[in-house]
């Protein structure tokens, strides 16, 4: 199994998905790249730096090993499928005898499929990043009526929607069982100037939910989401200010050779090649793209402010939204879920309060005429 200290297997093949894991023994910080071939034709490669808890928990690499690869549907059978460590040529062995644990072509439900686009989703949580999208994601799951994505959120508007709808279904749906709204909670999707025409064209009648919270705070919490977790190398000011000079030059996903360039750096955990702290608060441009392409009546928007404090009566409006039973609202299980720790807040100092504050407030401006509410409690972050 092993060459130059490579070591890996080809653990199987589930929901159309090519799994396994590979590292480096003596170099497990280096992400090793793995061959895919299908009936012995190459497809392309997959980046083996996917966290596994179960590799963690064996003490293999440092658990940032794990590997996936989409195939292709409609490749009539038997299929043979073969992973090759790219920088070796290692040929990783099945760890079992059996690689097609499951179906892994399944037809998307008659169900799910119209003329000229498609029924499910139906509802799509969109953002913004760091505002309760987790809860509401949890509570929305609890509704009888509602199947939620597993994962929560699926890239495939942002980085995989050449793989096709059979390949969105497999991958985050397969255990739908007839509800009737189908959902994910994909914040990206908020954001990317590129993903709404997507989901319109995927279904022009989904429902739209986007969920937002006081930029500053969203900000320095998104920051330190990544700098907590050892993702993020730069403190606050300095990422700030870099993501900034980003800003400025123009890159913000706005051509083809950009958006291409995204998917191919997504790593595992969402995390795209660009710093986005700054504009994922640019929320008036970001809503009014979804309603100049959906209409206003197909988007519900709450502020995070309320859900937290009237968690219960928002969600009956959300579930009204939806025309679900408001009425189940009641009967939710409420945990709040993916918090930040309350050391973020040793970073921000006056300064930077201030200079925040003062970056947002015309986008702010621009989201209360949209939207025609007070965003006032906003000037106020943190209190």
């Amino acid at each position: 199994m092993r060459v130059e200290g490579c070591v890996g297997y080809l653990d199987g093949v589930r929901h159309r998905i090519a799994f396994g894991w590979a590292f480096h023994r003596a170099h497990p910080q280096i992400r090793l790249s793995v061959l895919i071939k299908l009936n012995g034709r190459l497809l392309g490669s997959a980046k083996a730096n996917r966290f596994r808890s179960d590799l963690h928990n064996a003490g293999i690499g440092d658990g940032h090993c794990g590997f996936e690869f989409p195939l292709p549907r409609g490749v009539p059978g038997p299929l043979s499928v073969e992973a090759v460590i790219e920088e070796t040529g290692l040929s990783l062995v099945p760890s079992s005898a059996t690689l097609f644990t499951e179906e892994t072509d399944r037809a998307l439900p008659a169900e799910w499929q119209a003329e000229d686009h498609f029924r499910q989703p139906s509802l799509f949580l969109l953002g913004a990043a760091k505002a309760g999208t987790t809860s509401l994601h949890s509570y929305l799951g609890q509704h009888p009526d509602i199947f939620m994505s597993d994962p929560k959120e699926p890239f495939y508007f942002e980085a995989e929607y050449e793989s096709g709808a059979a390949f969105y279904f497999n991958r985050y749906f397969s255990a739908w069982s007839g509800q009737r709204l189908v959902g994910e909670s994909r914040h990206r999707n908020l954001y990317l100037p590129y993903v709404p025409e997507r989901i319109y064209l995927h279904n022009p009648d989904a429902k739209l939910i986007a969920i937002l919270r006081n930029p500053v705070e969203r900000a320095v919490s998104h920051w330190w989401h990544w700098y907590s977790r050892g993702q993020e190398p730069l403190p606050l000011k300095e990422a700030l200010q870099s993501d900034e000079v980003r800003i400025r030059s123009g890159r913000r996903f706005s051509d083809p050779a950009e958006i291409a360039a995204y998917g191919d750096t997504l790593d595992a955990y969402g995390k795209g090649m660009y710093r986005t702290y700054l504009d994922s608060g640019y929320y008036a441009e970001q809503v009014h793209r979804y309603a100049a392409r959906f209409g206003s009546a197909r988007l519900h928007v709450i502020m995070l402010d309320d859900f937290r404090r009237r968690t219960r009566e928002t969600l009956a409006g959300v579930f009204e939204f939806l025309e679900c039973d408001p009425t189940l609202a009641q009967k939710i299980e409420l945990t709040r879920l993916n918090e930040s720790s309350f050391g973020m807040l040793a970073h921000v100092t006056t300064d930077l309060r201030s200079w925040l504050l003062e970056h947002y407030r015309p986008h702010n401006q621009k989201l209360e005429q949209l939207l025609n509410c007070s965003l006032q409690e906003w000037e106020q972050p943190f209190e």
